[in-house]
């Protein structure tokens, strides 16, 4: 509307000196309002006073438009270019109230006129193809650039603009033509065509834009600077269209045709992983690992140590982790960045390598004496506050690893101190509140914790969230706690790896009532501590205390999930074995840690061996649907039964 484009402008300089030009502000402000009656008539004093201010001139008529008076603005207007001559501005506001009127065709010759008059001017054609854009007239906008282009002799002229106006009037092809056209001149224009792209969530544009594409990478000599341009076009475009497995091979070609200069393989290795598309990022990232003295051949052995990393992570948050992939997924994660470590022992960012180490040692591996060793060589290499940091963080979590709380408090406190705000710190305070929470000191640890809650874009603010919950359903007002102490002390034991000594003190939530604080949650820990000892050990306990009347009654959704995926689990395990009963020894998966024998006999007897079929398995996700058809794992529950069926079938 006109009212919005010249309302927010300040008085013209003619008036500041006058008494008028506080009516000027004043009309001003009652345009904003929507008073455009009482805006009028300052205006139009104003304009009796002032005939030549053009800022009078174009809120008089703003003012007569918003009240819909088209022919008085008309006139005022005519009377101005009486006034001052044939002005251009003034010419173009008459063409575009013309066309607010209804008057198209009279609209069109005002603006024509104004190109005639000034054919030779970059601005003008401009001025009159915006003001044509603004009231959406996109194709006239068009022959007016192009008009534009011819006069002037310059085909690059105005080309964003097209096409831009071409993606308004859904004319893909055009306006991926002009885009490439920018981006085979200038490349740096890029990012601003990529963003404009993105407004539009609209398949055949993407189709489109590959195809051409393609088709002009067809037509340059491979290795000019065009040619790697669009190249790097065609991976980001493949990208967004969710081609991600064409993505990587356009990103491989680029590679060889900028003799590996360009690092987009190593770029799009990152993307793909913050996708999820973790397979395909490992591709990107091995890529270089085959390629000697390249300067991003120790990054991306990092890198791919984080995408292994990131990839368990995303199968045990979802509850994906099917037969050991996320053991098996970590300790790829550990021997990459061990290769790392030994292969370019002068790397730049070592200290990150070894606390890596560490975490995957004490984490996944459960090895504190390898973690050990990458401690003492963090503290002999360290050279500044925040690689100490690093240093006293990874001895706070062996102090935490071996029970000694005290002293990890120390430890951590120092790394937090050193961290100024990194993302050490955020996990320095987490392990700080973890550690006083297995120590059974919860006042400190909620105060820890509440700390890290308030950064949101932190990860470890999740963890803190969800360990402050526990704390504050087990909280007795007594002060004894002693379901709460339960739980710490059983998931200190499950966090160092002693999953026997966890299921026995988890045990006695078997035979208690549901309604009792922190049920569910030791519950679900017991069902993790299971599965880390024998998977089907596991899945009969769950099966058997899903089917308490108390529990039936009111089973929650992640219950009914593991009980689930765990039968899953167990049928593709007696489906490798044949369908023969075996030891639980030789079913645990590869990269298991043993388990105690009595653990078994605790929680799973001979009578309780039964074989599942593809049809029971399902059973146990359609009961989850059943009960919760919109929840959290609704989706994924329908997926496995997809992949279930696809499976029977293959049998």
């Amino acid at each position: 509307m006109l009212a919005a484009a010249f309302v927010v402008l300040p008085g013209p300089p003619a008036l500041q000196a006058q008494d008028g030009a506080g009516d000027f502000s004043l009309g001003n402000e009652l345009l904003r309002q929507g008073k455009f009656e009482e805006a009028y008539e300052i205006f139009e004093r104003l304009l009796r006073e002032n005939p030549r201010s053009y800022a009078v001139f174009d809120r008089t008529v703003t003012a007569l438009v918003q009240l819909k008076r088209y022919d008085e603005a008309i006139q005022v207007t005519k009377d101005r270019l009486d006034l001052v001559g044939d002005d251009s501005n003034t010419r173009i506001k008459l063409g575009e109230i013309y066309d607010i009127s209804g008057r198209r065709d009279d609209a069109m010759e005002a603006w024509n006129h104004v190109l005639r008059q000034h054919a030779g001017n970059a601005q003008v054609y401009r001025r009159v193809a915006q003001t044509m854009n603004e009231r959406r007239l996109f194709r006239e906008s068009i022959r007016v650039y192009e008009a534009a282009r011819e006069q002037l002799g310059d085909a690059s002229l105005f080309a964003f603009e097209i096409a831009n106006n071409y993606l308004a009037v859904a004319d893909f092809e055009s306006a991926i033509s002009e885009y490439l056209d920018i981006i085979g001149r200038d490349s740096r224009r890029m990012s601003l065509i990529q963003r404009q792209l993105m407004n539009y969530d609209e398949r055949r544009l993407y189709d489109t834009a590959i195809l051409l594409t393609e088709e002009r990478l067809g037509r340059l000599s491979p290795g000019s600077e065009a040619d790697l341009s669009l190249r790097d076009f065609l991976v980001w475009v493949t990208m967004e269209r969710g081609l991600y497995r064409r993505a990587l091979a356009a990103a491989r070609t680029l590679e060889r045709h900028s003799n590996n200069e360009r690092h987009a393989m190593f770029r799009l290795g990152r993307d793909l992983r913050s996708r999820g598309q973790f397979e395909l990022s490992e591709q990107a990232f091995l890529y270089y690992l085959d390629i000697e003295e390249h300067p991003l051949l120790a990054r991306s052995h990092e890198e791919l140590s984080r995408t292994y990393q990131e990839w368990a992570g995303y199968l045990t948050d979802r509850n994906l982790d099917f037969d050991g992939a996320a053991d098996s997924l970590y300790r790829k994660a550990f021997e990459t960045v061990d290769l790392l470590a030994s292969r370019f022992p002068r790397y730049d960012r070592m200290m990150q390598t070894l606390t890596i180490q560490s975490e995957l040692a004490l984490d996944h591996l459960k090895e504190p004496e390898k973690a050990e060793v990458y401690h003492q060589r963090m503290e002999r290499i360290a050279r500044n506050d925040s690689e100490m940091a690093l240093a006293h963080y990874v001895a706070g979590r062996l102090l935490l690893f071996d029970g000694n709380f005290s002293m990890a408090r120390v430890s951590f406190t120092r790394s937090n101190r050193m961290a100024d705000g990194s993302e050490i710190g955020d996990k320095s305070r987490y392990y700080l509140g973890l550690g006083d929470f297995y120590n059974g000191d919860f006042t400190y640890a909620r105060l820890q914790l509440r700390s890290l809650e308030r950064q949101n874009y932190s990860w470890y603010a999740n963890n803190a969230l969800h360990l402050r919950f526990i704390i504050q359903e087990g909280h007795d007002e007594d002060g004894e706690n002693p379901e709460l102490l339960r739980y710490a002390g059983a998931r200190y034991l499950y966090d160092t790896g002693r999953y026997a000594e966890a299921a026995d003190l988890l045990a006695p939530v078997l035979d208690e009532p549901t309604a009792q604080p922190l049920h569910g949650e030791s519950m679900l820990l017991l069902t993790q501590t299971l599965r880390r000892i024998h998977p089907e050990i596991a899945f009969h306990v769950v099966d058997r205390h899903t089917r308490r009347p108390s529990v039936r009654q009111a089973v929650g959704e992640r219950l009914l999930w593991e009980r689930a995926r765990l039968a899953e689990v167990v049928y593709i395990m007696q489906q490798r074995d044949s369908g023969e009963t075996r030891s639980a020894e030789g079913l645990v998966p590869a990269g298991l840690l043993p388990y105690s024998p009595s653990a078994e006999e605790r929680f799973y007897g001979a009578a309780d061996r039964l074989l599942l079929s593809a049809d029971e398995v399902t059973r146990y996700y359609e009961e989850l649907l059943l009960n919760y058809p919109e929840g959290y794992y609704s989706d994924i529950a329908r997926n496995r039964i997809r992949e279930l069926e696809r499976m029977d079938r293959e049998i």
